[in-house]
């Protein structure tokens, strides 16, 4: 294409230069033509004037002298003349406009005879007067005139008719091919066009379209979880802007639940993150068919959910989805056919009633989910009370950060004595913390908001060096405590930490590895760091220490499990014990377990007992030992002092009588 323009350009530029040229010629031969009808008339002017003897010499110089310069200028104006023809012969311009033999024919003869007559007129100027009188018979003006006019004249029209013609045909020419060049072009055109625009123009339209489809997929993968395919936190904030604006504008009201999984961390860390994945699937299948199409879920990132209900301004309605979508969480989950235990905490606020935009909207809902995971497995819409609640959570939270460098956590211990001799075995090591504005506060107060495991790792050693101490303390003043009974986190058993800390206090105190017992959970049983536990158990065993299953019957321990687990004793939980006389299944169970341990070889352990009946209960079925409310409640290292001198004094029995129950049930140290 860029060929074809240059060329119609040069074309074009050659047919103008051409025409231009033949103008000239025609131009120069024109002016030729009449310098040369001038020098006739003029040498014709002279002869006349010569053959009259009467006619001055002064009148005739004049004319020879115009003679003489209209010879200079014929002669000029045909060197000029063949100086164009020249540079028309010597270039390309011929391409555009080709000579013409019988033009140059022409130009030959009329100069051939053109100087035949520039010749005569010279020697007639070159003459006297006197000579010209004398031979004016042979140049005359009759003679004279019929040879310049005759011949020269027609010579000079056919030349100057020729040069003429040859212009136009240069014109026309150039047209012809610079219509056969647009042609081309615009065939070119129709041809890119058809083979080469076209199909990319398609392209282009098929890129573009692709790309847009892109767009629109990063758009929604911007906003869309991947795991789950919910709208994710982006999607979320832009939901709730928009319905602010059009509660701004129409007074709509719309209502937010924020969905925190209870102990998902613990679940992930238990059983991997293929477990974990398959858990938040499950939530949000189970959130989609909890609400309404038009409600919108999304999951905010980890283990947090929430959910957009337009149209929503009841608190009591909202409570009941809330409810109802924590009993579809709650749901049994199996993976890899374990069955996982899940439940989930649910907090409310609807709009605008509880926040006019999104930051004090999301504040009031995180305060109403705050409330409810102090209760775990509930859902709990704004009120004044929750905020004063999370108030406090938050000062507590906020507390436990350096509540072990404070030496704020205190220890309790429970005795733990021989159902059938009455003889005390031991204590069991529980945690207190002794706020320094809130007071004496039980582990249900604080544990829950403990998910550091840098803090459970400090308190968990200050809870073995406060025991340690008092165990030393107890045996110098020569009473007899027993084992030591420590819960530690799956954390610590999971690494050296625990059995660090505790052989610490051992050397620091001069004690025993027999003087303690290490209570474990059978959630050890399904932790992913199950070998590195069984490993720590099986090293605090090889160095004198107890293992106890605790709280055994509510987690998910196998057969295989107890077959293979380094334990010596297990620890029926307490919430079996509190329905003895109730629920007949409870008791049940507990005879199976208390065969089960007796089968093993094992020490078997109630916890929780209360009343004298469920002790009398134990005994005649077989259970080796007990504690609880019955028996002794947590109490402060100087009351369990006096609790084993009154023993010592009364021979080691105890005198049982119906235990009252605390407002709050202890709490153990366990994760």
């Amino acid at each position: 294409m860029c060929v074809l323009i240059a060329a119609t350009y040069f074309t074009v530029s050659a047919a103008l230069e051409r025409h231009f040229l033949q103008q000239s010629i025609s131009f120069q031969t024109s002016n030729q033509y009449i310098r040369f009808q001038q020098l006739a008339n003029q040498t014709r002017a002279l002869m006349r004037a010569s053959a009259d003897p009467n006619l001055n010499e002064y009148i005739i110089e004049p004319i020879v002298a115009d003679i003489r310069e209209a010879i200079d200028d014929v002669r000029a104006s045909g060197v000029r003349i063949d100086s164009v023809y020249a540079q028309m012969d010597g270039n390309l311009l011929a391409l555009v406009g080709p000579g013409n033999k019988q033009e140059r024919e022409l130009r030959t003869r009329l100069n051939e005879m053109l100087n035949a007559f520039l010749k005569r007129a010279e020697r007639v100027v070159g003459a006297t007067t006197k000579e010209r009188r004398q031979r004016y018979s042979f140049w005359g003006a009759i003679d004279f005139a019929v040879s310049s006019d005759s011949m020269l004249t027609g010579l000079f029209k056919d030349l100057i008719e020729s040069t003429n013609t040859r212009s136009h045909v240069s014109i026309d020419n150039a047209k012809l091919i610079i219509t056969i060049l647009l042609a081309l072009i615009t065939l070119l055109f129709v041809l890119a066009d058809l083979l080469i625009f076209n199909p990319l123009l398609r392209k282009l339209r098929g890129e573009h379209k692709r790309t847009k489809e892109y767009e629109d997929q990063l758009a929604k993968l911007a906003h869309t979880d991947t795991l789950t395919g919910l709208g994710n936190r982006s999607f979320f904030n832009l939901c709730v802007a928009e319905m602010l604006n059009r509660t701004d504008q129409h007074g709509t009201e719309f209502a937010i639940l924020l969905v925190d999984l209870d102990h998902f961390k613990s679940i992930n860390d238990s059983n991997g993150h293929p477990a974990g994945d398959y858990i938040l699937r499950h939530v949000a299948g189970a959130l989609k068919t909890s609400f309404r199409s038009g409600d919108v879920v999304t999951r905010l990132g980890g283990d947090e959910f929430a959910v957009l209900l337009p149209g929503l301004g009841d608190a009591s309605t909202l409570t009941a989805l809330a409810g109802r979508a924590a009993d579809a969480i709650s749901r049994p989950v199996v993976f890899e056919n374990r069955p996982l235990q899940l439940t989930a905490s649910i907090g409310g606020a609807i709009a605008p009633t509880h926040g006019s935009d999104e930051a004090e909207l999301i504040r009031v809902a995180d305060h109403a989910l705050y409330t409810a995971k102090k209760q775990r497995n509930s859902a709990v819409v704004f009120d004044e009370p929750s905020l004063a609640l999370h108030l406090e959570q938050d000062k507590l939270t906020a507390g436990l950060a350096i509540a072990a460098d404070r030496d704020e956590f205190i220890v309790h211990y429970q005795p733990k004595i021989d159902l059938r001799t009455q003889q005390h075995l031991g204590f069991e090591a529980l945690v207190r913390w002794r706020h320094p504005e809130l007071g004496l506060l039980m582990p249900g107060r604080f544990l829950p908001l403990m998910n550091d495991s840098r803090q459970f790792l400090d308190m968990t050693r200050a809870v073995v060096q406060i025991a340690a101490r008092d165990l030393r303390i107890w045996k110098d003043a020569g009473l007899s405590p027993g084992s030591m009974a420590i819960n530690l986190s799956e954390t610590s058993l999971a690494g050296p930490s625990g059995y660090e800390l505790l052989g610490e206090a051992i050397e620091e105190n001069n004690l025993d590895w027999r003087d303690f017992v290490i209570e474990v959970t059978e959630d050890v049983f399904l932790n992913r760091q199950a070998e590195q536990i069984h490993a720590s158990a099986t090293r605090f065993r090889e160095a004198g220490a107890r293992i106890s299953l605790d709280d055994f019957g509510t987690g998910f321990a196998s057969l295989v499990h107890l077959r293979d687990f380094p334990f010596d004793e297990l620890k029926i939980d307490r919430s079996f014990v509190l329905n003895l006389g109730i629920d007949t299944r409870c008791e049940q169970i507990i005879r199976a377990v208390i065969d089960l341990s007796r089968n093993l070889g094992k020490r078997c352990v109630a916890e929780g007992i209360e009343t004298d009946e469920q002790r009398r209960f134990l005994l005649s079925i077989g259970c080796d030992a007990g504690q609880g409310y019955l028996i002794s409640k947590p109490q402060p290292a100087t009351q369990a002092r006096a609790y084993l001198t009154g023993r010592a004094c009364n021979g080691g029995r105890l005198h049982f009588s119906q235990a009252e129950n605390e407002e709050t049930a202890p709490i153990l140290l366990t994760s």
